[in-house]
Order: structure tokens, then sequence, then C-alpha cells
């Protein structure tokens, strides 16, 4: 298992995560599409991506981000371009002889696609098309001709309908309807599933459109950061791979400064502690500390800044005065009750703060501890960089 900071992990490089895979798996199988829940760098992506490369329970995965899209017919245009390149989709017999008959009444209307040397390929050319009739079509031809099912991995789909919605509200509301209408087909379903996640919450999204009912159809599943276990268990499996172990007093100082137990504040630990020991050494608890500054310093700041820029792109006027406040004040104060997000709200002359706050919390920033009743940051790691580089 290599340390990959930062970017998906696949094959090998993939902890085991058998709990949230069952949880997919379970749900498919039952009919369901899926929006899978979670704050940011939890390992969404990398999920989605051991499903990909698995082919879990046989069905035919294809995985497409869609995170730089800004306008509906570029979505459609994209998800049919990456079908095509699939090679599940590439060898699926019966689907190619149905497009190269056309005889089919949903073949006849597929014009993007055709088939070359017995590969399809997709015809990108510069007239216009309706590729949102296109790849409704494509679904459903697929889903009258092959066996088995096909489940679209639909990564930053958030920021699709954030970046359609930024241009023009009214659009972003009409995509969402169109996607809720073709997962709702009673031929489409039968074989197609859709599996939404991002690093913006999709509830969030689509509430400030006022969609809500766009996506009521979607079974939510939730992905958690890793057990004190789990996270323990990649810790030790990450630091042997760098030739160093780790005593038991490093152990629980890991635990202590660590806590928000994400894969990647794991991975920046382990590549600090590799880079300030020896090969052979054994990790103590003034390692961790060293490791979690150097974590924490100026060379991880594009690591650690987009929480900041995010908060600018989400929050807009005065939500954005108060979530900047609120972080700043959660920061320097460490935790903070809900008398004093009140009152903050009042300085910041917010009435609906309860909702940014709401925000912060599914986007992984804070939490609110119940025996204390103070929010807190989820990460002792996100609130030091946050007193030392935004406060």
């Amino acid at each position: 298992m290599k340390n990959l900071v930062g970017i998906p992990a696949r094959h090998d490089n993939f902890y085991q995560r058998q709990r949230e895979v069952d949880l997919v798996d379970r749900t498919l199988m039952s009919g369901n599409n899926i929006q899978i829940a979670a704050p940011r760098r939890v390992g969404k992506t990398s999920l989605l991506c051991y499903l990909l490369d698995n082919k879990i329970s046989g069905r035919h995965y294809v995985y497409i981000d869609t995170e730089s899209i800004t306008e509906a017919h570029e979505f459609y245009k994209k998800m049919l371009e990456a079908i095509v390149r699939s090679p599940v989709i590439s060898s699926a017999v019966k689907f190619a002889a149905g497009l190269k008959d056309k005889s089919d009444r949903f073949f006849n209307k597929i014009k993007s696609i055709s088939i070359l040397n017995n590969a399809l390929e997709f015809n990108n050319n510069l007239t216009p098309r309706d590729y949102h009739a296109e790849f409704y079509h494509f679904l459903l031809a697929y889903a009258v001709t092959e066996e088995t099912s096909l489940v679209l991995l639909i990564d930053e789909f958030p920021q699709t309908i954030q970046n359609i919605g930024s241009i023009n509200p009214a659009a972003a509301v009409t995509f969402l309807q169109q996607n809720r209408e073709i997962r709702l087909d009673p031929v489409v379903s039968l074989k197609v599933r859709f599996v939404y996640t991002g690093s913006i919450g999709l509830n969030q999204t689509v509430a400030a459109l006022n969609a809500t009912a766009t996506i009521n159809d979607l079974a939510s599943l939730e992905v958690k950061p890793l057990t004190e276990e789990e996270a323990l268990d990649l810790f030790h499996l990450l630091l042997s791979q760098e030739n160093r172990t780790v005593d038991a007093d490093g152990d629980i100082a890991f635990k202590e400064m660590v806590r928000w137990f994400i894969p990647f504040h794991i991975q920046l630990v382990v590549q600090e502690a590799a880079l300030i020991s020896s090969p052979g050494a054994v990790i103590t608890r003034l390692e961790i500390t060293q490791a979690i500054k150097g974590v924490l310093s100026q060379k991880h700041k594009n690591h650690f800044a987009h929480y900041y820029s995010r908060l600018k792109v989400h929050f807009r006027n005065g939500a954005f005065l108060y979530a900047d406040e609120f972080l700043k004040l959660l920061a320097s104060r460490k935790r903070l009750d809900k008398t004093a997000a009140a009152t903050l709200a009042t300085t910041c002359g917010i009435t609906d703060f309860r909702q940014i706050i709401e925000n912060l919390m599914y986007d992984g920033y804070i939490e609110f501890d119940d025996t204390s009743q103070n929010y807190l940051f989820n990460s002792p790691i996100l609130m030091r960089w946050w007193e030392d580089h935004i406060c």
C-alpha cells in the first residue's frame, strides 16, 4: 500500500472500507439510486473507484467526474462520451448489434454513437445535438437489450448543479428535473442505476434552489471517517511501507492529535513522520507532534486552503461573513455554545444562521458535541490550521 496523498486510492492502495462497500451494494441490489453523503476528503471518490475496479456484484460501472461542467448539455454529452469509452460498454454485444441495425425505435434516435471496426465510437463534431435526448435514448436502448445492470458513478454532481445555477438558477432546476425523470423512467430503471457524490452537499445545494423534490427518490448513504481501530490499522500499514513503526505513546498521541480519522489526514501525518525520521525508526509522541507541525506548515497550504476558498463559493454576502467569523471565533476559543452562535448572528445581521451552521457541519468543518452542548471543529488539525493561517 503506497501513501498516495490527495489523489484517489485504487487497487492495492485502497484501504478496504467493507462496511461502506456492502452498504452501497445492498442499496443498489434493492433497486435504489443513491446519493453518498459525506464530508470532503473522507474517501468518497476512492470508494467509487473501488466499485469500478472490482465490478462489485457483476454490474457494469462507469465513473464520470462532472465538476467542471457549467451547462446541462455538456453534462449529457460528457456522460455519453464516458459511457462509450468504457470497456464494459464497448464489449456489450447486443447493444452494439442494435446500434448497427438501427431498426429499434430507441437506437435510431442515437446519432452521436456509431460502430467503427466493431467498436463503439463517439461522434465528437460541431453539429448541434440534443444530448439530453440522446443520453435518455441510449439508456433506454441499453435497458431493453442488455442483461447486466449499468451503474453510473457521478462524482462532483452537486458542484455541477451549483455551476449551472450560478449562471441560471431556473436552468439548474430544469436540469435536476430532467435527471429525476430519467432515473424514474420505467424502462431505464430496469437496468440503470445512478450514484451521485461530491465534495459539497447535494441536499444543501438543491435546497438553495428550492428544488428538494427533484432528489427525493434518492437513497442517502453516509460515509463516515474511519473508526479509531481502522485509523490505527491504516496508520501502521502506511508506516510499515516507510519502514517505520510506532510505540504505544505514539499511538495515543496520534489518536489525540488527529481525532477526525479521514485517510487524507492520516496520509499527511505519515508523510511528515517519514521525513523527520530514518528508516527503521520507532515513531514516538515527539515525532507525532513534529509531524503534525509539518502538516500545518506553509508547504501544505494547497491541501488546506480550499477549505477557506470553498466558503466564498458556497456562501454569499452576509452568509459568508457569518461563516467566516464563526470559524475564526471557534478556532480561537476552541468551542462555542449555541448562545455564542446566536449572538454572533446578531452582530453579523444574519437571521438564518442555523442553516449556515448545518452546512458547515455537513461539509466536515464542525460538529456539535451533545455532552458539552458546544460546537467544535471536527478535526484538531483543521482547527489549528485555521488558527495559524486564517485567524
